[in-house]
């Protein structure tokens, strides 16, 4: 009857339901009701959390946060034998919900942007799962929007994505509020607030001001907030797209068609033509081609690597068991002696890969200069031809190859080296080596040098194989001429 009478009066069924601290179906129910009296009986169900619900509502009149399993656990004690799934049940219609105020707060043209990001699962990229996320740029007058996926958050990706949404705006605002990511803030106690050092870099060069809003008050940047919201319900959700470039290509034509294109909820204003009206109070771009890079250390190891992300990257020779400063930017690094770039490195996208510049050990590109071991040395110098005898001689099967090199070596201190030399060409012409051979050919040479053969027309030398060589003496008849 109380709904018929606040019906008749004029109020809306919001209203009445809030008069009676009613359910909004309830109201509904017995709106157009001519005659409520009569409506069947609405019987109560006996529950058997019954017996207990006075000491449920006590608990929480005095500890209005007291959870419900914790009640499930204090009133089992007591003899309670249903579910706790009961309980929460229970819990929820009952507990004392706090109500918070926000006041609107609005700001002036270029005064405010506020950035944000949300997670948004995971992504298969370069064979590697790794986390996506969205990066949410949002002026708090106009609404203009600037939205970027990204696989990391680490300082020089985070320095890419502002560089990237002031261009995309056109200009500057006087201040930027953040959250407490670790890329923003470095400590804080209560409203004292360290900022990140990247951070205070690039808001010196850019010429902002960054803040920070309250821990785990979303409300306080509920411009962004609301907009990462958009950006997962209204772009990301049900999207198809083959890679992250992909994605933000998408996303570039959903900024431009839809997301500033479209009447704001809240301004009801399109936000790229109020963007036209504030771009005149937002402050000129520094000229900065590109993001800032951040400067890093790394203890290099002994093998003159260091490690970034699961990957090695050589540093020259000298800064081996050293620490090593470098830039560090979204593709690369430029590792750094005092101020000036000694050498760059492109990011590997992989995980577990070496990255090796040889000019980082110039030692190890120059040939090794081994010792030589001394019966080597004292038989190359027999000839200029020695050494090449050598390696033919190694092929060879007359003997030991340590017994042949003696004896050739004591052969050779009997002649001239010329004779020597001669005799080792001769060899290496027809493709024989050995002791007794090489004997023979400068016997031969001594006694009766028009005796010995012409040697291969061929430019080629014989092939190396002793196994099957048969060497055939030829003598002249001037061999012979004091035999009788």
């Amino acid at each position: 009857m109380k709904i018929q009478e606040l019906k008749q009066a004029g109020l809306y069924k919001k209203t009445v339901a809030e008069i009676l601290s009613m359910d909004r179906g309830t109201v509904a129910k017995y709106w157009n009701c001519s005659e409520p009296e009569k409506q069947k009986p609405i019987y109560h169900r006996s529950s058997i959390l019954d017996p207990y619900k006075d000491y449920i509502k006590e608990r929480l009149e005095k500890w209005p946060k007291l959870s419900a399993e914790r009640l499930f656990n204090e009133i089992k004690e007591k003899g309670y034998t249903g579910s706790n799934r009961t309980v929460r049940r229970y819990v929820a219609t009952i507990r004392p919900q706090g109500s918070r105020e926000y006041k609107p707060y609005e700001t002036l043209p270029g005064e405010q942007a506020q950035i944000d990001w949300g997670h948004m699962g995971e992504i298969i990229e370069n064979g590697r799962r790794k986390k996506l996320y969205v990066f949410v740029f949002c002026l708090s007058w106009s609404r203009q929007r600037y939205v970027e996926f990204i696989t990391s958050l680490n300082s020089a990706v985070f320095n890419g994505c502002v560089h990237r949404a002031l261009n995309y705006i056109g200009g500057v605002p006087e201040t930027i509020l953040f959250d407490n990511a670790k890329t923003v803030v470095s400590e804080r106690v209560g409203t004292v607030i360290r900022f990140n050092e990247n951070l205070m870099h690039i808001a010196l060069k850019y010429g902002f001001t960054p803040k920070a809003c309250w821990v785990n008050d979303a409300e306080s940047k509920g411009k962004v907030e609301s907009n990462v919201k958009y950006v997962k319900h209204g772009f990301y959700y049900a999207r198809d797209f083959t890679s992250v470039d992909d994605l933000n290509n998408q996303a570039m034509e959903w900024l431009e068609t839809v997301a500033n294109a479209k009447p704001h909820g809240t301004t009801g204003c399109v936000p790229a033509e109020q963007l036209i009206k504030e771009q005149k109070y937002l402050k000129p771009l520094p000229p900065i081609k590109e993001a800032l890079p951040v400067t890093e250390k790394r203890k290099a190891t002994k093998t003159a690597l260091i490690f970034i992300d699961a990957n090695k990257y050589s540093v020259p020779a000298q800064f081996a068991r050293k620490t090593v400063r470098y830039l560090r930017y979204e593709d690369r690094i430029e590792i750094l002696d005092d101020k000036s770039v000694i050498a760059t490195h492109q990011l590997a996208k992989g995980k577990n890969q070496t990255i090796i510049n040889d000019n980082h050990y110039p030692l190890h590109n120059q040939p090794a200069k081994k010792p030589k071991n001394a019966l080597q040395a004292k038989f190359e110098a027999l000839a200029p031809e020695a050494a090449e005898y050598l390696q033919g001689l190694s092929r060879s099967r007359h003997g030991h190859l340590r017994e042949q090199m003696e004896k050739i070596i004591a052969l050779a201190k009997q002649h001239d080296s010329a004779i020597v030399s001669n005799a080792m060409k001769r060899s290496l012409s027809f493709g024989a080596f050995g002791y007794g051979i090489l004997k023979r050919i400068i016997d031969r040479q001594i006694k009766a040098p028009r005796s010995l053969p012409e040697p291969p027309n061929n430019t080629k030398k014989a092939k190396l194989n002793t196994l099957y060589h048969v060497d055939v003496e030829r003598r002249d008849t001037s061999y012979y001429g004091g035999v009788m």
